[in-house]
């Protein structure tokens, strides 16, 4: 199916996936010049009205959704019996592939993930979207680090309508599904809750806490069984993270976190706590520290601290004991306290105060010098922390490309803020020129060592000679002196242009008239004439003279020379559809030289169909299935005759 055009705008170049229900394409975008994922959905859900009805409303509804953490939707529409989803083409690895490859992640790296996918699923529920299939499977990892989530609205439509009917449809899904899905029982944001959960268990651990020889047992699992304390698979795992993991994959969905933005809040806290929770050593084998709520938490470490250690390496650690203890009582003790210890940061905390921290709003440092984050960071008390420096072509040398947490995140005053810096393009790579003035985008390339090539001036949004978009893209290794040519705006247009006179015309004449007026040519109308010669425009849709808006797509009437009255007639053609080789295919149909049937997608599941051809004396039909000859015949239109 490569090589095809869908819609008329989505080049089709290359399979690069496909799951229960659909197939994903590598595809250009020849209207915006870009590349992008397009799912088209297998033959055996497009029989279903239902199925197709709450998947276009889910998909549109997701399409809606503007997030940094979940994987654009461009476009959803249907050609024929195809229906798609176009979206945003993401460089990088698919998380379960991560967690196949590497095991259990660094608990840092978990938490950053889930911390984003959490951010995405808060949007998503305010916006009334429950994912229903979070899964690592449906994570994608950027090359810098960032988590999207894919595959919103697909994953309800599924569940909704073909769990029950089609049960190889959540094989791959029911290690994370919730006990409520499992049961079929009222499925909300909750469940996405408990899913994510499922998939933060898996980083912490490389593994899933349910598994077995069918999916059948893993749902009862899920329902049943309680989940096996990460900590048992992996020693390593904070207590916290731990705690957090447990809350989210309760059996009970009002145990759980109540919306995704209260767990993206305790993973917030988990991450300044392990890095700045006051504490106290009293003695050998007691502890205390200042609890969220403002209580006293007095730690007994049993059997000693080296003890505990030894015991952790042998995956038997016991579980800290807690002793809560009110205000009056904690007062009492740090009072008996003062006169064994010295004055610490805990006890002047607590009698002055000094833990009411407020909340600061992360700013978005993207774009910005360290400088420039370090000067704004300062004004609102928060920090900074480079974490690594990447190759990149978005963003020039020295600008910050990622952060973590992302803006608009809520942190403590004093939380550090842990950015990426770009190192530019890597050498002997295409810089990226959009959105840059034709002049910038020139004294760019020039600097890089690459050469201006063709300017293409296209409509657009941008202000006049700004860069669309370019070719090669960014980032291509390309050798120095590589032209790079760039479709630039001449602005937006609102003159409307004056329709030229076409009619007498040699059709090819005609059609460079249309573009050099900046309008658009429809495929043209063939009819015969004993006036107009073979190729002449005989009419025009729109009338000469008449106003009309740029890009306009113009439909001719041309002529197909004299017709021969005695000879004219009709015939009816079957074409089966069981010699295409691929599900979703293109067809072509030649009657002589006119193309009756250019390119139009079609399915294999419908088939056949039968067509209707015109014409005069013997004609050569032929009929393509992509690029491949499945019918070759002559036709007589005066007798009807087929050979």
């Amino acid at each position: 199916m490569s090589s095809k055009i869908l819609a008329g705008r989505y080049e089709l170049i290359e399979k690069i996936g496909e799951g229960g229900m659909a197939i994903v394409y590598k595809a250009k975008c020849r209207l915006l010049n870009r590349f992008v994922a397009i799912k088209i959905l297998k033959p055996e859900f497009v029989k279903d009205a239902k199925f197709i009805e709450s998947f276009r409303r889910e998909s549109q509804a997701a399409a809606s959704l503007s997030h940094p953490n979940i994987v654009n939707v461009y476009d959803v529409g249907k050609e024929g019996n195809i229906y798609y989803i176009v979206m945003e083409l993401i460089d990088g690895e698919v998380l379960s592939d991560i967690i196949n490859r590497d095991g259990a992640l660094p608990e840092s790296q978990a938490v950053s993930i889930v911390k984003q996918i959490a951010s995405a699923l808060s949007l998503a529920h305010r916006n009334h979207i429950i994912h229903r299939d979070v899964k690592p499977h449906n994570i994608l990892i950027t090359n810098d680090g960032t988590a999207k989530i894919t595959d919103f609205g697909i994953a309800k439509a599924v569940n909704s309508a073909t769990i029950v009917n089609n049960t190889s449809t959540i094989m791959g899904s029911v290690h994370y599904f919730s006990p409520e899905q499992a049961r079929g029982g009222y499925v909300d944001e909750k469940s996405d809750i408990y899913s994510l959960g499922i998939v933060l268990y898996e980083m912490a651990t490389g593994k899933v806490p349910f598994d077995a020889d069918n999916p059948v047992s893993v749902a009862i699992m899920h329902i049943n069984n309680e989940i096996q304390p990460p900590s048992q698979l992996n020693p390593n795992i904070s207590q916290e993270l731990e705690d957090i993991i447990l809350k989210a994959t309760e059996k009970y969905q009002t145990n759980r976190y109540k919306t995704a933005d209260e767990m993206l809040d305790a993973l917030e806290k988990y991450g300044q706590r392990s890095s700045a929770e006051p504490k106290v050593i009293l003695g050998d084998d007691y502890e205390a520290s200042v609890a969220d709520n403002g209580r006293i938490m007095i730690t007994i470490r049993e059997e000693g601290q080296d003890k505990m250690e030894k015991t952790r390496e042998k995956d038997s650690i016991k579980p800290k004991k807690k002793i809560r203890i009110s205000k009056v009582k904690a007062a009492a003790i740090i009072l008996a306290l003062i006169c064994a210890i010295p004055a610490s940061q805990l006890v002047l905390a607590v009698v002055t105060g000094g833990f009411a921290e407020k909340d600061v709003t992360v700013p978005d440092l993207t774009g910005m010098t360290i400088a420039e984050a370090e000067t704004k960071l300062e004004e609102i008390g928060l920090k900074y922390e480079v974490d690594s420096e990447l190759y990149d072509s978005e963003y020039a040398a020295g600008e910050i490309m990622s952060q973590d947490p992302s803006a608009d995140m809520a942190v403590k005053e004093g939380y550090t803020i842990q950015i990426n810096i770009s190192k530019g393009v890597k050498e002997g790579s295409i810089p990226n020129l959009t959105n840059k003035s034709l002049e910038d985008a020139a004294f760019t390339l020039e600097n890089y060592g690459f050469v201006q090539g063709g300017v293409t001036i296209q409509n657009s949004e941008l202000p006049k000679n700004f860069v669309i978009s370019q070719s090669p893209a960014a980032g291509t290794p390309a050798a120095k002196g590589t032209a790079v040519d760039m479709v630039v705006s001449d602005g937006l247009k609102t003159a409307q242009i004056s329709m030229p006179n076409l009619i007498g015309m040699n059709v090819e004449a005609a059609k460079q008239e249309i573009i050099k007026a900046g309008l658009l040519m429809a495929d043209p109308v063939y009819e015969y004439s004993n006036v107009y010669a073979l190729n002449v425009v005989m009419n025009q849709a729109v009338p000469a003279g008449t106003e009309v808006a740029r890009d306009t797509a113009v439909v001719l009437t041309v002529s197909k020379g004299e017709g021969n009255a005695s000879g004219n007639g009709s015939i009816t053609i079957t074409i089966p559809y069981d010699r295409a080789q691929n599900e979703i295919f293109y067809l072509t149909v030649y009657n002589g030289t006119d193309k009756v049937i250019d390119s139009e997608s079609r399915n294999r599941f419908d088939g056949s169909e039968t067509i209707t051809l015109s014409g005069e004396g013997v004609s050569n039909i032929l009929v393509y299935f992509d690029s491949e000859i499945i019918m070759d015949v002559n036709v007589d239109f005066a007798t009807g005759e087929i050979n």
